[in-house]
């Protein structure tokens, strides 16, 4: 029985495996950031794949990187995870998902996708909805909006033009809260987002870059997760449940024996 109540546990285990599903509302928590004013607020769990936090501060005059902005220009951390389904994003920023381009102010850019790191960024993920283009569709993009700071950018901003290849799902929020991290009064804001894997066709496998700015570009965030052929097909995963099946069965012939 001892035998059996192992196997039973790490089937359980084995069935969990293929499932580090989000509930795609914008709220980080799942992903495990918290809310305490320290630094380790922005330290996701130890399951997602790749992550980077760049959090300044200051008024609309402070230098982030290449441009000026400020906390209402400032992107805070970029967080990427990916299952046998889907690529998740999710992403923490001082720049209001609101914000319309006019004078001095300028609007939310897509999160972009490079395969191979080249510099050549092939898929865009629309997140608002601007440009007449889907919220959460996903596009092999033809042209991009390239920001104010031209080769100091890190990545493009917003899809232009392209070729829809079907629908995942972004939330955001728009209200801002504060008590992020040890800028305090810093008001921050979210974003989270699911891509089927499937869309991208053969180029997932391969590595990848993810990128967000804005139209403006004044600042910007790059991750560069593990390849996605590293994810377990499913098939494989359902191995697993019968190779312990098949110790339990031996174990069994042993006794008999």
């Amino acid at each position: 029985m001892r035998i059996i109540s192992v196997v039973t546990g790490l089937l359980a285990a084995g069935m969990a495996l293929p499932a580090s599903a989000y509930v795609i509302d914008a709220n980080l928590a799942e992903w495990g950031l918290t809310r305490t004013g320290s630094a380790s607020d922005w330290t996701p769990n130890t399951s997602v794949k790749a992550w980077a936090v760049e959090d300044q501060t200051g008024n609309l005059n402070t230098y982030l990187s290449p441009g000026y902005g400020g906390q209402a220009y400032d992107v805070e951390a970029l967080y990427v995870d990916f299952d046998a389904q889907y690529l998740y994003l999710a992403m923490v920023t001082g720049h209001n998902p609101l914000t319309q381009d006019g004078g001095n102010n300028y609007a939310p850019g897509d999160f972009a996708i490079d395969f191979g790191r080249n510099g050549v960024f092939e898929f865009g993920l629309e997140t608002t909805g601007s440009n007449g283009m889907t919220q959460g569709g996903l596009y092999a993009v033809t042209q991009w909006g390239s920001g104010l700071w031209g080769a100091a950018n890190e990545g493009p901003t917003s899809i232009l033009a392209g070729v829809l290849l079907g629908t995942g799902q972004v939330a955001y929020t728009t209200n801002g809260v504060d008590n992020l991290g040890v800028h305090a009064a810093d008001r921050h804001f979210f974003y989270e987002a699911r891509i089927p894997i499937a869309l991208f066709g053969q180029y997932w496998g391969s590595e990848f870059d993810v990128h967000w700015t804005m139209n403006c570009a004044n600042d910007s965030m790059i991750v560069d997760p593990a390849p996605g052929a590293t994810v377990p097909e499913p098939g494989t995963l359902a191995l697993l449940p019968l190779g312990l099946l098949g110790m339990v069965a031996l174990a069994r012939r042993r006794r008999s024996a």
